[in-house]
Formats: C-alpha cells, sequence, structure tokens
C-alpha cells in the first residue's frame, strides 16, 4: 500500500463516518467543559485550569490537523476545499467553538496557559507572514520608496526586535 492509497483510504473512512466524527467532536467540548467545572469545585481551581488548557489545546490540535489534511490534500491530490465532506470540515470549527464557549463559562479564558500561548504563537506566526508579504511585494527595487539604507536598516532592526520579542513570548518557558 503506497502513501497515496492509506491516504485516500483514511479520508474515505472519514467520510462514512462522518457524523460519528462530528459528534466526538462536540462531546469533547461539551464533556472538557464538564471536566472543567468539577475540576474548578474541587479543593484548588488548578485541576480545573488543566483540564481546560488541555480541552482547548486539544480542539486547536484538532483544527491544525484539518487544515493540514486540506493543504495535503490540495497540493497532492489537487482536490479544493470545495471536494470535501461538510461535516468533516465543520468538526473541528464547531469543536474550536463549543471548546471555547464551555471553558469561558467555566473560567476566564485570559487564566488559561494554553490560550496564552496559542495567542503568543499566532501573533508571532502573524508578524512573519506580515513580513512574508511585505519583503514579497518589493523586490528589491523597494529601497527607493523606503528612503535611504539607514531608513531600511532601521525598519528591519526594529523587525527583527519584535519578532525577537513575539518568538520569546511564544516559545520561551
Amino acid at each position: 500500500m503506497s502513501l497515496r492509497d492509506l491516504l485516500v483510504s483514511l479520508y474515505r473512512t472519514a467520510e462514512v463516518h462522518a457524523l460519528v466524527i462530528l459528534l466526538i467532536s462536540l462531546a469533547w467540548a461539551v464533556g472538557g467543559a464538564l471536566l472543567a467545572r468539577i475540576g474548578k469545585a474541587g479543593a484548588s481551581a488548578r485541576d480545573g485550569r488543566a483540564i481546560a488548557s488541555i480541552v482547548v489545546g486539544g480542539a486547536v490540535l484538532w483544527l491544525v490537523v484539518v487544515v493540514m489534511a486540506t493543504a495535503i490534500a490540495h497540493a497532492a491530490f489537487d482536490k479544493s476545499l470545495f471536494d470535501a465532506h461538510v461535516l468533516l470540515l465543520a468538526s473541528p470549527l464547531l469543536c474550536l467553538a463549543a471548546s471555547l464557549i464551555g471553558i469561558r463559562w467555566v473560567f476566564p479564558l485570559s487564566e488559561l496557559g494554553s490560550v496564552k500561548t496559542l495567542r503568543d504563537v499566532g501573533l508571532f506566526l502573524l508578524a512573519c507572514a506580515f513580513g512574508v508579504w511585505l519583503l514579497s511585494r518589493f523586490r528589491g527595487w523597494g529601497i527607493g520608496f523606503l528612503g535611504s539604507v539607514g531608513d531600511l536598516l532601521i525598519i528591519a532592526g526594529l523587525a527583527v526586535v519584535l519578532l525577537r520579542v513575539l518568538y520569546a513570548r511564544a516559545f520561551a518557558r
């Protein structure tokens, strides 16, 4: 069995069980919120926060897996997003939305370590994407629009400092 056959087989199996996958995704969110609520009612809210972080992290991981699968389907199989099963596409989005709503019912999201980490990583990725987009617009002749070489070096230095700070917040302990 080739990797292509394996991926096609996995997708067909997921397509057959799309409703079950959607229900499991929603059960993850609802069950996680209930477990976090029970953990909060214990001796300390620490257990509830740990459960809440796991639930939010799992929902985000599920979304990342589906986005990567969609990218692989587009790159390797020449399939569009519109060719995918609707329930399989909606499942991680509903899981993440229900997880955030349910966990928000139990704890403020700003108290969770996973949400802070996701925010920092998201800001870092957005800053990197903006930098790549900005550099792709100029293609070498943009220095005439930015001013002198000194101005360009100042802007580049500020960008490097911003990216280092965002990297440290996102990935340092």
